[in-house]
């Protein structure tokens, strides 16, 4: 270090220049595990890491055979996976974002030695020349790249990699093509690296100081890090959070979190860069996502939130009185009166007195008339100059304030919104608002599409109908109202837009106090205890290598566990809860339904049961509840098992 005629300033990499956060194996592992996400891939991460461990003892044995050292090319690898897979996914794609991946997990797991970069730049000032002199299967773009995100780039002059030579630090053939290529005497030079026998030994043979730097530490603490993080230590330790406190239904965050993985890989797949969450039950899921994003070593995926509605988006989302049939809310809501029509197009209450008074003499607005669409009073209606006045002037000037609420939040016309789901009528209307220009898609927790020809691009990520029901469907649909129910929000429902006094776009809230005391005193605590679990459910599982497919599965069995075996406290949860629906119908919906029995209907059911057991569940949004209430003990035993032989049968856990 004190030779004067020192020049050229050789380092090593990784344990040198950076370190990693985990054993370096194990960034090939969060690598498997990723692609899998990613791709959606059939085979488990740990399969996947096999295969790509296999191929790189082939192609290291093949480079020896050909003379060379056993030194693999990256390009080589991902060409040899792609192939083994048999997939239709192109290779181009496949490539690129395989590459992509190992970058941003290598970058993320990566931290800079202060002490070597201060040393670095100390030489720099002094005239020195810096190079990275690495065994190494990434290519030296990709190395580059892994430097620009942890910005020390500009600190080089240049990178050998051996991979691209070929040729090795062990064997000693890489210094020759450095001193080679940087058109160096040996003794010019002097090399720092981590590894005794390639850094030092190497090197001196070669007439090249250098100087070792004992990480040992380091390297114990890499294998405390691969003894601590295995696939069975993931898979227990979900089980222990599972068999926590489950009162209120604590145990969804499990389907939950993997609800909010999903959609963060979704993304990363589809090249999202930001996402918007819709308002009501999108609050909830945008603390999840933030949380999940802020904790993981995968790209930062920015969120907006919307405060959004059916009834605050369908009015602006239509087409002129001269053109629009109204049929995606009257097929729906075919049983309403004139003014619960018009309170789902949320005019003005004063236009609606307006259009009242002009035809109070014509007809009744608060009968309830069957088939609307295709009534005289609604042909009636649609003629009305004062109605037809209202409806084009509320509706052209919603349609502009979302417009620009749009952009408020962003200039791109790519969108990806998430709610929890079902239909997915709110993208339809903002689509509708946005017009050809913008290229709306949404992902949901799940989708129950009553109508296919609205499906769009809708992704049900957990379960879907679209364009078949997927094998886990009925064991997430059943219930699924306890997902709206408990990712309720703190604020009321959008009902439309204003400007305010700095010409910004704001959003009317519409809010009930019954609802607001449900969040309050029943959804608010129970989500505090949910986020609480995913905090350690994000702990045991982000940024680990583990069983993808025995984790989907235990996430899947949690979820019948949660269903088929409620505590007496998940079955009288319901007896406090209520919901208010302000679109179609303007009522509050209950969900208790305890009644009692008498002897005749208890055996009266029981004969439905038995003999009408496919439809005998129509009417339940759980049916487990419902053979509670009736006091229907056998066939509530005979309905798990059934759904228990069912969900084995497709290999759901």
């Amino acid at each position: 270090m004190k030779n004067n005629k020192t020049k050229n300033y050789l380092y090593d990499i990784f344990d040198t220049i950076v370190s990693r956060k985990v054993q370096p194996e194990y960034v090939k592992k969060m690598w498997a595990t990723n692609i899998v996400k990613i791709f959606n891939l059939e085979i488990s991460a740990i399969d996947l890491y096999k295969l790509r461990f296999d191929i790189e003892a082939d192609l290291g044995k093949k480079a020896l055979e050909n003379g060379f050292d056993a030194e693999i090319i990256y390009d080589d690898i991902i060409k040899e996976i792609h192939g083994k897979l048999n997939t239709n996914i192109p290779y181009k794609d496949f490539l690129s974002k395989s590459k992509a991946e190992e970058i941003e997990i290598e970058a993320n797991v990566l931290y800079t030695n202060e002490d070597v970069i201060k040393q670095i730049k100390e030489q720099r000032k002094n005239k020195g020349n810096i190079y990275c002199v690495s065994d190494m299967y990434l290519s030296k773009e990709m190395i580059l790249s892994i430097f620009e995100k942890l910005g020390i780039a500009n600190l080089f002059n240049d990178i050998f990699v051996s991979s691209e030579y070929k040729a090795n630090k062990r064997s000693g053939k890489l210094y020759d093509i450095v001193l080679k290529k940087i058109k160096a005497k040996s003794e010019d030079c002097i090399m720092y690296g981590d590894n005794k026998d390639k850094d030092c030994d190497m090197p001196i043979s070669k007439n090249i100081e250098a100087k070792h730097i004992d990480r040992s530490k380091l390297y114990k603490q890499y294998d405390e890090f691969l003894a601590n993080n295995t696939p069975e230590k993931v898979n227990g330790d979900l089980w222990a959070i599972s068999k926590e406190n489950n009162d209120n239904f604590n145990n969804m965050i499990f389907s939950l979190y993997n609800f909010i993985d999903k959609l963060y890989f979704k993304l990363k797949a589809d090249g999202y860069h930001e996402v918007f969450f819709l308002a009501r039950e999108g609050e909830y899921l945008k603390k999840l996502f933030d949380y999940y994003v802020e904790n993981s070593y995968n790209e930062k995926i920015k969120s907006h939130y919307l405060y959004v509605s059916r009834k605050s988006t369908y009015l602006p989302s239509l087409r002129s009185i001269e053109k629009e049939d109204f049929s995606y809310l009257l097929n729906q809501y075919s049983y309403v009166t004139v003014k619960e029509f018009l309170k789902s197009l949320n005019l003005p209450n004063e236009d609606i007195d307006l259009i009242e008074k002009d035809l109070k003499d014509v007809f009744s607005f608060d009968y309830k008339i069957p088939n609307f669409k295709n009534s005289i009073e609604f042909r009636v209606l649609k003629k009305s100059p004062v109605f037809r006045e209202s409806f084009e002037r509320n509706r052209i000037e919603q349609n502009e304030l979302f417009n620009k609420y749009i952009k408020q939040h962003s200039d791109s016309k790519r969108i990806m919104i998430v709610d929890i789901g079902w239909n997915g009528s709110i993208q339809d209307n903002i689509q509708n608002i946005l017009g050809n220009s913008y290229d709306v898609s949404g992902c949901y927790f799940g989708l129950c599409l009553r109508d296919k020809k609205y499906s769009g691009k809708k992704y049900g990520l957990i379960f879907s109908n679209d364009p078949h029901e997927n094998k886990q469907y009925r064991l997430y649909y059943e219930n699924r109202t306890l997902y709206e129910i408990m990712c309720g929000a703190s604020h009321g429902s959008a009902n439309k837009y204003i400007l305010n006094n700095k010409k910004q776009v704001e959003t009317l809230l519409f809010s009930k106090k019954e609802e607001q005391d449900i969040f309050k005193n029943v959804v608010k605590p129970a989500q505090d205890v949910m986020f609480e679990r995913f905090k350690n459910i994000v702990n045991t599982v982000c940024n680990k290598y583990y069983d993808t497919i025995e984790v989907e599965k235990i996430f899947n069995k949690i979820q019948f566990d949660m269903l088929y075996y409620p505590s007496k406290e998940q079955l009288e949860f319901f007896d406090r809860i209520y919901h208010y629906e302000n679109f179609g119908v303007f009522e509050f919906t209950t969900f208790n339904n305890k009644n009692g029995i008498s002897l005749k209907k208890w055996i009266k059911e029981h004969i439905k049961f038995f003999i009408h057991y496919g439809r005998y569940f129509d009417d339940a949004f759980w049916p487990v509840l419902k053979l509670h209430n009736n006091k229907m003990y056998i066939p509530y035993l005979i309905y798990r098992s059934r759904r228990k032989k069912r969900y084995k049968k497709y290999g759901l856990f």
